[in-house]
């Protein structure tokens, strides 16, 4: 467990700027993206074991936790796939090494390009759905 922690407080001390953050972030999005899959999947095969507890957890799915946890998992998704896509472009052409914090700044961009209104499309949707039309 103490190399656990010292692996832990190795990681949140090291000040490798936005490449470091990039890293950080995903990892922690792959395994985001990783546990909602095992969840997704025993969700669903629930059904085959159960009518009634699989109609449970939807509804538990349709509660406020979980829709924050769907904004969770929607900036995770586009994260990890833009951010994986500048990864393979860099490890496929040696080249653009050169470029590296180009490419990082260009993900960044792309990431906040698609994640913003992704994120503010379902935040309204799940305000709307909890709360009631605000008109």
């Amino acid at each position: 467990m103490s190399a656990l922690v010292s692996t832990i407080r190795a990681t949140l001390s090291y000040r490798g700027r936005e490449g470091h953050w990039l890293w950080l972030l995903h990892r922690i999005s792959g395994l985001g993206v990783l546990l909602f899959l095992i969840l997704h999947v025993i969700g669903m095969s629930s059904a085959f074991v159960s009518i009634e507890i699989h109609d449970r957890l939807l509804e538990m799915y349709k509660t406020p936790p979980f829709a924050i946890g769907e904004l969770f998992l929607a900036f995770g998704l586009i994260f990890h796939a833009i951010n994986g896509t500048r990864i393979a472009i860099l490890e496929l052409k040696p080249e653009l090494w050169q470029k590296q914090q180009l490419a990082t700044r260009l993900s960044i961009i792309v990431v906040a390009a698609l994640a913003a209104p992704t994120m503010l499309i379902m935040a309204v949707k799940s305000i709307q759905a909890f709360f009631g039309s605000a008109h």
